[in-house]
């Protein structure tokens, strides 16, 4: 590494003296031993969050302008007085000013012995750098041994302002290594206060104490750039001077992710076994294996349960094509509860205790592979010691009311024209699961060739519909699908024209399980589909205050005809009827799933207006839709009357787009007396800058049987600069039930966030789950990702 010592010597053989004179050396030098050491400092620390210009910490001293390193450019030396006491020392006295690329440094005095290569620089003693501040009260630099010591120091980052105090720093530039001694770290501002104090002799002193938010200290930290490893004893930290964490030794790599402990959460917990709540804390510990691994270790003590340990192993890799990516996440514990009292379920209003069980477990395996160029594989599975354990344990607290969870491994190979697959879908029962179809396996391939506006597709599928439970009384089969389309489609920037011709061949291998009731072994039947689609959109301009928009107006036509095919002895494994959705107006079946395709000849009509910004963004939008039935429909889900109806119900969508202001709705009306049958609406709206709602209203089967009726919403607002208020409620109107309540509060300063969330869960029979949670982050040093702004996307979507 090159010095800025040197640059003394070659300089003061041929310059005596000088008084308050402006010196230069000729020579470009650059960053010396000083800047080499101090810029470890900076990757190793300069760790703090994005802060607002207020929110930063001070400057420790206003920072001078320092050119960049790469800048060719002498050293410059300005000093008030240089003198040479005798022949191999010489002293620069009275602001001390060396200016060269990439650093600046400032001090009161500066001596240096010729003989053997020493510098010490006494008095206020600064070095700035493009990225570092430093300031010492001395230096003492030895450059044959390429040593240097700095007492009494303070540094700062540019541009984080991260800053921290070292009362001795020592380096050893052989060995690459920086200690610094009795060492502070924070990105917070300094809080300057005053207080007073009675001397001995009866007179009152105003006393200046300064404090930060949060501080780590450390009694020595070891910087070593060979190894490229930070080693630090005895670190503390401190919130407003109170010790909050200790840990007596930590090791991590300056380049990479730091193993060490990650901060803890607080909680309480409200099983369906207990009483009352349950106190739990988390403590997890990360490991930072290699750059593509790292494993999180979690302790977690739950009261009345005991210690539960939980492990997150990751991985990537990458070998040319390939790439695998995994996270494995092992869940275990001997629960005190339920060796004593055994698991718990209801009976009616009551619970019951079944059988005792002690070892306690969960695994997940989240992984994506990418083999070659078109063959990836996805696995998701989830296995469980028993079907409460999510209701349990406060570990994945999406799950604890869920009955059931998908699971699957999936296999996907593409090239050209040709897609293929092979899955395996499962399901993880849990509390009070229902018995669901789990395909074991399924397998398909699909084809598809572009002749101009002609495509031809091909979809051949086979699924094997199994039930992995001997008590149920459920018919199972192996399903087989083969589906060649034909289409012609174009389109304009005015319109489109899309017809369709769809030939379903279906058949269906029974199994002989005692529950097939059809009396045959196999099924086969085909069903024709034939689609005719046009639609038109009409342009105009228009000027509302001096504001350029365009309203469109869109209308759309199609003609569906499915000639009728007795399906009524085919048991229903994926089939269903659709949900509510405008685009449902045009689906070519009536029906999810295969199991039914629905017999029809019909007409759709819609008319959508949108408006749109001079640039062509969505503004408003509006749209209404009808099916004219041109004969009954004789296929039905249950083998009910056939539905003799001459027009459906009207379907009605709007939505708005602002900057503020997002709308979707789509609603169903009564054909007969437009009374509202079933709607669908999403709501997000920020009406302050920091304060925003979201909701989802869904409405089902409103005043007729089955109705179902929830409103799920979720609020933050911003009550001041530094406190923030949520909350989010899913109602059931139909039964009068609150499904899911959560309150949260958030303190919110420049350097630290704390947050208290409350938590109420519905479980059945009108018993709830409750759970709190206390969280702090340190900013610049730690977050969470377990916030109540985090919580709300995921409940509600946005």
């Amino acid at each position: 590494m090159s010095n800025l010592f040197p640059s003394f010597y070659s300089f003061l053989t041929a310059h005596r003296s000088a008084n308050g004179a402006t010196l230069s050396v000729k020579k470009t030098v650059q960053a010396g031993l000083l800047s080499s050491i101090f810029g470890l400092m900076v990757v190793s620390f300069n760790a703090s969050a994005e802060q607002t210009e207020a929110c930063k910490p001070q400057w420790i001293t206003e920072p001078l302008e320092v050119t960049s390193k790469k800048t060719i450019g002498p050293t410059e030396l300005q000093a008030d007085e240089l003198v040479q006491p005798h022949a191999n020392l010489y002293e620069l006295h009275g602001s001390v000013v060396i200016t060269q690329p990439g650093m600046v440094i400032l001090a009161d005095k500066i001596q240096f012995q010729r003989d053997t290569e020493k510098t010490d620089a006494f008095g206020q003693v600064e070095v700035h750098q493009t990225d570092l501040i430093i300031q010492a009260k001395e230096a003492h630099i030895d450059n044959q041994q390429k040593t240097a010591e700095l007492l009494d120091t303070q540094y700062q980052m540019k541009p984080s302002r991260t800053h921290g105090e070292a009362k001795r720093v020592a380096v050893d530039q052989n060995k690459e290594v920086a200690t610094l001694e009795r060492a502070t770290l924070t990105t917070c501002p300094v809080q300057k206060f005053t207080r007073q104090i009675q001397t001995e002799n009866n007179e009152t002193r105003t006393i200046t104490d300064e404090k930060v938010a949060w501080q780590l200290s450390f009694d020595d930290v070891k910087i070593d750039q060979s190894t490229r490893r930070v080693i630090g004893k005895h670190t503390t930290l401190k919130f407003h001077n109170v010790p909050v964490f200790y840990s007596p030794y930590f090791d991590f790599p300056l380049d990479d992710r730091a193993s060490g402990l990650l901060f803890p959460e607080f909680g309480g917990y409200k099983a369906l076994t207990d009483s009352k709540t349950r106190l739990h804390y988390s403590q997890p510990y990360y490991f930072n294996i290699a750059p593509n691994y790292d494993d999180t270790l979690t302790a977690i003590y739950l009261e009345n349960r005991g210690l539960i340990l939980e492990n997150e192993f990751r991985y990537l890799q990458k070998t040319g094509d390939v790439t695998h990516q995994a996270a494995l996440t092992l869940t275990a514990l001997n629960d005190n509860e339920t060796a004593t009292n055994g698991l718990a379920y209801l009976d009616g209003d009551d619970v019951v205790y079944g059988e005792t069980i002690e070892q306690r477990w969960r695994g997940k395996l989240a992984a994506n592979q990418n083999w070659a160029p078109g063959l990836t594989s996805r696995v998701l599975w989830h296995e469980t010691s028993d079907e409460n354990f999510f209701a349990d344990i406060p570990v994945e607290e999406q799950y604890k009311t869920v009955t059931n969870t998908q699971r699957y491994i999936k296999a996907d190979y593409r090239i050209d024209n040709w897609h293929s697959y092979a899955q395996f879908l499962s399901y993880l029962p849990l509390r009070n699961a229902p018995i669901n179809y789990e395909k074991r396996p399924e397998i398909g391939v699909t084809y598809n060739q572009n002749y101009g506006d002609l495509r031809f597709d091909l979809t051949a599928e086979a699924t094997e519909f199994d039930i992995p439970v001997s008590d149920h009384t459920k018919p199972e089969a192996m399903r087989a699908r083969l589906v060649p389309e034909l289409s012609y489609e174009i389109n304009k920037s005015y319109g489109h024209l899309k017809a369709n011709i769809i030939a379903n061949h279906l058949r269906y291998s029974l199994h002989d399980n005692g529950n097939n009731t059809t009396g045959e072994s196999n099924l086969n039947h085909t069903v024709m589909q034939y689609a005719l689609n046009s639609g038109l959109i009409f342009e105009r301009n228009f000027s509302v205050a001096g504001n350029n928009f365009i309203q469109t107006l869109e209308p759309e036509l199609q003609y569906l005809v499915v000639p009728y095919v007795d399906q009524s002895n085919v048991p229903l494994f994926d089939t269903s009827n659709k949900s509510l959705a405008f685009s449902n107006l045009f689906a070519l079946n009536r029906f999810t799933g295969y199991d039914r395709i629905g017999d029809t000849k019909q007409i759709t009509a819609a008319l959508t207006s949108k408006i749109l910004t001079e640039s062509g963004k969505p503004l408003l939008e509006a749209g209404l839709g009808q099916i004219l039935y041109l004969q009954d429909r004789d296929v039905t889900l249950s083998n009910t009357d056939p539905v003799i109806t001459e027009q459906s119900d009207y379907f009605v969508k709007l939505g708005v787009t602002t900057k503020n202001l997002y709308f979707s709705s789509t609603s169903q009306f009564s054909q007969e007396n437009t009374a509202l049958i079933n709607a669908n609406s999403r709501i997000r709206w920020n009406f302050t800058k920091s304060s925003k709602l979201l909701l989802n209203h869904i409405l089902t089967n409103n005043e007729l049987p089955g109705e179902k009726d929830t409103l799920a919403v979720g609020a933050t607002i911003k009550l001041n600069d530094r406190w923030e208020a949520g909350t989010y409620w899913n109602y059931d109107f139909t039964n009068n039930v609150r499904n899911e309540v959560q309150h949260a509060i958030r303190y919110d300063d420049c350097c630290w966030a704390g947050e208290l969330s409350v938590e109420e869960t519905q479980l059945e029979n009108g018993l709830y789950n409750y759970n709190f949670q206390f969280l702090v982050e340190f900013k610049g040093l730690s977050t969470s990702g377990n916030s109540f702004q985090n919580y709300l996307k995921n409940k509600l979507n946005f």
